[in-house]
């Protein structure tokens, strides 16, 4: 066991990720975590990884975007009436396309992973991988440079997306 905490100094609840690769030490864990909140055991690390990515996809970091009218700087996207401008010029966005986008521009800078990206535009449908997302993202991007939008669609690898902006733009979400 590394670190310097005790079970018995452990805030309950709490979660704690033991891993060892023999079932006596993992029953020796068990008995000495008992109490101390959840108890997660792996074999190995990379059991460990693939945990902590299930739960990562299968948890909701937050509530979805606000499906209201967003707006970030110039840009107002309004997904009731479908409708995204910039300095109230008229952009042309498919449904998806302004779905993505609205939940990215809900909070500018945070990373959006693939399946919060499409279960907000795809509305909780089947997830079955990151490839329509990413179909979505590059027709954004193009849309963006197309339109000189300040900008930018940034990859977080095998994570997601996030909104960040140009050369010039301050991402702060409009009140």
């Amino acid at each position: 066991m590394s670190g310097s905490a005790r079970p018995d100094e452990l805030p309950a609840p709490s979660v704690v990720l033991c891993i060892s690769d023999t079932p006596e030490e993992r029953s020796r864990l068990a008995a000495l975590f008992d109490g101390a909140g959840v108890l997660v055991m792996a074999a190995d690390a990379t059991g460990a990884r693939a945990f902590l990515d299930h739960l990562r996809d299968t948890t909701p970091v937050d509530e979805d975007p606000p499906r209201e009218v967003v707006r970030v700087g110039a840009l107002r996207l309004d997904p009731h009436h479908h409708e995204a401008t910039w300095h109230h010029r008229q952009l042309r966005l498919t449904p998806h396309e302004l779905k993505v986008l609205c939940c990215l521009a809900a909070q500018p800078g945070r990373l959006r992973t693939y399946r919060q990206l499409h279960d907000h535009a795809w509305d909780q449908a089947y997830f079955t991988g990151p490839a329509a997302v990413q179909s979505v993202i590059k027709r954004l991007r193009a849309k963006l440079r197309q339109w000189d939008l300040p900008l930018r669609i940034d990859t977080a690898r095998g994570l997601g997306f996030r909104l960040t902006r140009g050369n010039d733009l301050h991402l702060v979400p409009a009140r």
